[in-house]
């Protein structure tokens, strides 16, 4: 009787060893190294979004889970085991979740609690960024200064300052965000500056287009901007027609988030240099062979266009706010009104808003340029 028990215990010990390996689990050590991996690289708002588990050595039906507590705009919306092969030909249980996102932030759930053969694991998810859907989302033109020592943001409005001296140069970057390709990219002459492009990228001539969606920048075109008077002033206008990622076509502008204050060069910021105006003149326009300071000759006479501006007439609403416009019957227009400085030369014909009158000089405004001209250049519409 002694001899069949001992006899059964080491055939039982036997066949535990032979198949222990088969149903043995993983260590702790090597479980909690096991992570809850995004399936994709991006996950986007208001689509489903994948995460997967795998647990190797583990069969499907020993395993368990309970859901974390998710946080406020996440949603669950269904998941799925299965057996997986691995590709060293071992077997193990996929856990495949599936989730909704409604605010675009960096995410990361709780741990997932799994019970494995009775014993309780959790497996933390990898964090996550969603971006917004490409499907919603609009193209965003971004300001980069090359120099953002003196920017200062208040923390409740979130407004950006940037101060410097009058006539010190500011360099900057326009970029652009979430879209697919750009058709027009312009600017508008800022009043009282002395503003030049100093380099165009190749995004911005709208030759080549973006097939899948990416959350980097696409440079458009590099600045230099001095403001010849003190005070308060927005970013230049910047603006492009683009194509969004979901074939909408738009027009977008310049953030309006930042504003520059203007000061005297009296008591002048540590690393800036402390110029007279007629020096900041000089040194910005410089004339070059291919500038040409005389006016073009206009496609029609100035009678002509003064006839076109007699047969305008501005409506009730736009004399009741005092709205001014005029043909523009062609000739230079500058960023500030100087005659000693260069500007640049635009053909007439187009019907222009003026925003601001000063002695024989009106600046004006419409969608191909804006800036200062002589009032003989216009023919204002009663």
């Amino acid at each position: 009787m002694f001899w069949t028990i001992k006899k059964f215990a080491i055939q039982f010990l036997l066949i535990f060893f032979i198949l222990s390996p088969i149903f043995s689990l993983p260590s702790r050590k090597e479980l909690k190294e096991i992570k809850v991996l995004p399936r994709s690289e991006i996950f986007f708002t208001q689509m489903e979004n994948c995460y997967v588990l795998e647990i190797p050595d583990v069969e499907p039906g020993k395993v368990q889970m309970d859901l974390p507590e998710l946080p406020l705009g996440t949603r669950f919306i269904s998941s799925k085991k299965e057996e997986f092969i691995a590709a060293d030909g071992k077997r193990g249980t996929q856990i495949s979740l599936w989730f909704t996102f409604t605010e675009s932030a960096q995410t990361r759930l709780s741990p997932l609690m799994t019970r494995i053969n009775g014993r309780t694991y959790f497996f933390e998810f990898e964090p996550t960024y969603v971006y917004e859907n490409p499907n919603l989302i609009s193209p965003v033109i971004d300001i980069v200064f090359d120099e953002q020592k003196n920017i200062v943001t208040d923390k409740k409005t979130g407004q950006k300052s940037l101060t410097v001296k009058k006539g010190e140069k500011i360099s900057f970057t326009a970029q652009i965000r979430y879209a697919a390709q750009i058709y027009d990219f312009k600017w508008i002459l800022p009043k009282d500056s002395i503003f030049k492009e100093t380099k165009r990228f190749d995004f911005a001539f709208g030759n080549r287009k973006i097939t899948e969606f990416t959350a980097e920048s696409q440079k458009l075109a590099s600045f230099e901007w001095q403001i010849l008077k003190e005070g308060e002033y927005s970013l230049p206008e910047v603006f492009a027609e683009t194509l969004s990622y979901n074939g909408a076509k738009k027009r977008i502008y310049t953030p309006k988030d930042t504003i520059i204050i203007v000061k005297s060069n009296e008591n002048q910021l540590p690393g800036t240099s402390s110029l007279k105006d007629s020096e900041i003149f000089e040194s910005a326009f410089q004339k070059t062979g291919s500038q040409d300071i005389s006016e073009k000759n206009s496609e029609r006479s100035k009678e002509e266009y003064a006839k076109l501006a007699e047969k305008e007439t501005r409506s009730i609403l736009q004399k009741l706010f005092g709205k001014k416009f005029a043909i523009f019957a062609g000739g230079t227009v500058l960023s500030v009104p100087e005659e000693k400085i260069t500007g640049q030369n635009f053909a007439g014909g187009q019907k222009v808003s003026i925003t601001e009158q000063a002695g024989d000089w009106s600046f004006i405004e419409c969608k191909e340029f804006s800036g200062w001209t002589k009032n003989d250049n216009i023919f204002e519409i009663k």
